[in-house]
């Protein structure tokens, strides 16, 4: 944002008597928001990108702690910042383990798949709190090996968007609403991994794959 439009907004701001309300619409309803070099160019928080996924695919996790262990592999803990300043953000999410873990994400909580990780020991993010500070997991999701994301998935309301949709236009309209950005992924490479044998398995099947592209993380 520049600082034109920064000013603009902190003039209004104290016109308004401080109104957060008022200030959000100022910022939401105007149109240099939505301009391109806006859109796709923030890296999503791992909550950003949680809550994203369950929006879109409401889910219940069998057990809590699963969410828990996903957040602390992710580098994020609601509402427990490494410090007053909160997360570093930008960048600071993304990196060779972060990354992986974000990309495979989605099929993890369909397929209920094992994987292999513990959260990683750093102590310049969590500031000292990796032992004392953040809420300590069981013994049993800390012991050594196979863990399991048992998640049930909620499929009827996308089904229920898509209902009129027609079958050729399924994969346009998917991306649209998943993909925040004006990076294109290719349609081939998504229909390649796609499960064509009925109209729901193929909507799932997209979605995932657009869920676990680079382009999904940005917001």
């Amino acid at each position: 944002m520049d600082s034109e439009k920064v000013k603009w907004l902190a003039d209004r701001f104290y016109k308004n008597d401080y109104s957060i309300e008022l200030l959000l619409d100022d910022i939401f309803m105007s149109e240099w928001l939505y301009e391109e070099k806006n859109i796709g160019s923030k890296i999503k928080s791992p909550i950003e990108l949680l809550a994203g996924i369950q929006r879109m695919i409401p889910m219940k996790l069998e057990n809590n702690e699963s969410l828990m262990l996903i957040q602390r592999l992710l580098g994020q803990v609601l509402f427990y910042p490494p410090n007053v300043a909160g997360w570093p953000g930008g960048r600071a999410w993304i990196d060779s383990s972060t990354l992986m873990v974000r990309l495979r994400l989605p099929q993890l909580l369909n397929d209920n798949d094992e994987f292999n990780l513990a959260p990683k020991s750093d102590d310049d993010q969590m500031m000292g709190r990796e032992d004392g500070g953040l809420p300590q997991l069981t013994i049993a999701s800390k012991v050594k090996g196979m863990r399991t994301i048992n998640a049930n998935l909620d499929w009827k309301h996308l089904h229920q968007y898509l209902s009129a949709t027609e079958r050729s236009k399924l994969e346009n309209n998917i991306a649209g609403v998943l993909l925040q950005t004006n990076r294109s992924v290719s349609a081939a490479l998504v229909r390649s991994y796609a499960d064509e044998s009925d109209r729901e398995s193929f909507i799932e099947s997209v979605t995932l794959q657009y869920m676990s592209t680079p382009e999904y993380q940005l917001c």
